[in-house]
């Protein structure tokens, strides 16, 4: 079957021959030729679609420009996405069959396959808005691009805080029990409880944290009672919680050794997935450098091309390019603190647990939030090693399930150790 053609072809080809010129007078390659298809809000685009074609340089994307009717159907100023980006008023009817009121259709698509894809059109009516936008897309990679942050010199001192804070808290427990029955055991240990609680950079217990230390046995994404630790004041509070076990941030119940008795001797192979700190610290002193690419790739740990680009300060595309620089910040101030040698075993952790659960075990689980973005779908960082070696990738989900940090972070006492290393 012969593929569509566009009649109109020609026309829109003469109508954009000024664009082309001005481009490649800038040095920006345009040709003209068939159109990747695509749709937004105001629908899809005829197969066969012709216009100019412009290549990121060096990357997947494309910007595209065709000749398009346009007419009015609501005043200007009005029509459109309302402020709160929940309602959508058509305010142009779109002809690709040529007539009046030709204006230009200009479309970034950040990348694409086979089929249409999502790509939000603008509409311009001379052919110097048309540049100028080409422009500020064409060299936005360097443009946006965002400086990582330098290593914090005040990092180990802050580490020494904590590490103290932990000792001191540990020889003077202060744990107050609000809960009895099944859910508490015998050897609830409040020296361990009290040591490796998270705490803030000056040393102090996290004000918002929870730590699940123990469920009843409800399925993992429902909401039902665990054992639970906060913190009020210089007191550990131990009770009872009505929470999801997913979605914690700090879930011990798979890591009895961080506040249990009977496994206060566990070995540093289980409890660091190391023998000694002396066998990470060349691992841990990268990190603190932020020279984590190498630490990973130390540990066997890869990245995907968005974790890599923002890693370097570079957008992940053109359409998020304004939150880099947020994006940048989050991974350099949550990426140092993590252990990439115990990312694999993390993984299969998980896995053991979600397929004892008859849940599906085999894709990305989020680590933390990238942040900016207000919602429903978020970005993440999630680890994934289905295939192979353990993968730092970048996911969009709605989601509130994560992998505790205690299996992926660095333990508190090993950050100790490496102290004194």
């Amino acid at each position: 079957m012969s593929k569509p053609v566009d009649q109109y072809g020609p026309h829109r080809a003469k109508r954009l021959e000024g664009v082309a010129t001005r481009l490649r007078g800038l040095g920006i390659d345009a040709e003209f030729g068939v159109l990747v298809p695509y749709y937004d809000l105001y629908g899809g685009v005829p197969e066969g679609l012709t216009g100019l074609v412009v290549p990121e340089p060096g990357g997947p994307g494309r910007m595209q420009v065709t000749v398009v009717s346009a007419r009015r159907t609501a005043p200007p100023g009005e029509g459109g996405m309302s402020a709160d980006g929940r309602m959508w008023v058509r305010d142009v009817d779109l002809e690709y069959d040529l007539g009046a009121d030709m204006v230009f259709e200009v479309t970034t698509l950040d990348a694409f396959g086979d089929g249409p894809v999502w790509a939000p059109r603008r509409h311009v009516d001379t052919e110097q808005a048309v540049v100028d936008a080409i422009r500020l897309w064409h060299g936005y990679r360097d443009t946006l691009r965002s400086t990582p942050p330098p290593p914090d010199p005040r990092r180990r001192s802050a580490l020494a805080r904590q590490a103290n804070a932990r000792r001191a808290a540990a020889a003077a427990a202060k744990v107050r029990i609000e809960a009895d029955g099944a859910l508490l055991p015998d050897d609830l240990d409040p020296e361990l409880l009290c040591y490796h609680f998270p705490r803030d950079r000056n040393g102090r217990y996290g004000r918002t944290a929870v730590v699940a230390l123990a469920g009843d046995g409800t399925a993992l994404s429902k909401r039902g009672p665990w054992l639970a630790a906060r913190a009020a004041g210089d007191t550990l509070v131990v009770g009872v919680e009505a929470l999801i076990g997913a979605n914690q941030d700090h879930r011990w119940d798979r890591l009895p050794w961080l506040w249990r008795t009977g496994e206060r001797d566990a070995p540093p192979t289980r409890r660091w997935q190391a023998p000694d700190a002396a066998a990470v610290a060349p691992i841990a002193e990268l990190l603190a450098r932020h020279e984590l690419i190498d630490a990973f790739t130390l540990c066997g740990v890869e990245v995907d091309a968005e974790i890599g680009a923002l890693l370097s300060g570079y957008p992940i595309d053109y359409s998020h390019a304004r939150y880099t620089e947020t994006w940048v910040r989050v991974l350099y101030t949550q990426l140092p603190d993590c252990a990439p040698w115990r990312l694999a075993a993390a993984y299969r952790a998980w896995q053991d647990e979600r397929r004892a659960a008859r849940r599906p075990a085999d894709e990305p689980i989020a680590l933390f939030g990238l942040k900016g973005l207000n919602q429903q779908s978020r970005p993440m960082v999630a680890l994934d090693a289905r295939n192979g070696p353990p993968r730092l990738t970048m996911i969009w989900t709605a989601s509130n399930a994560r992998l505790t940090r205690a299996l992926w972070d660095c333990p508190a006492d090993l950050t100790a150790s490496l102290l004194d290393t």
